[in-house]
């Protein structure tokens, strides 16, 4: 594969992961409040709301995010092997 095509995909997986990655730390620190909080509280109820936004913004970019990471390996160069 050329190196502009390697290089066009790695940037739009760089892009996928900047955009994803805020919204997943947050899904991240909602389910560590879910864990411990009362169910009851105001606290689990916020988290709770936060992580269903996070989720709801998480899918589709999940697919999007699948989609970069494939052409990502798709367009690496021969001599250049993925890490098992």
């Amino acid at each position: 594969m050329t190196s502009a095509a390697y290089q066009k995909s790695l940037v739009s997986l760089q892009h996928y992961l900047a955009e994803y990655r805020p919204y997943l730390e947050r899904a991240i620190a909602a389910v560590k409040v879910l864990e411990s909080a009362n169910p009851e509280s105001e606290e689990f109820s916020d988290a709770l709301a936060e992580l269903h936004v996070s989720a709801t913004v998480l899918e589709p970019y999940s697919e999007g995010m699948r989609e970069a990471i494939d052409q990502y390996t798709e367009d690496l160069p021969e001599d250049r092997p993925i890490a098992s």
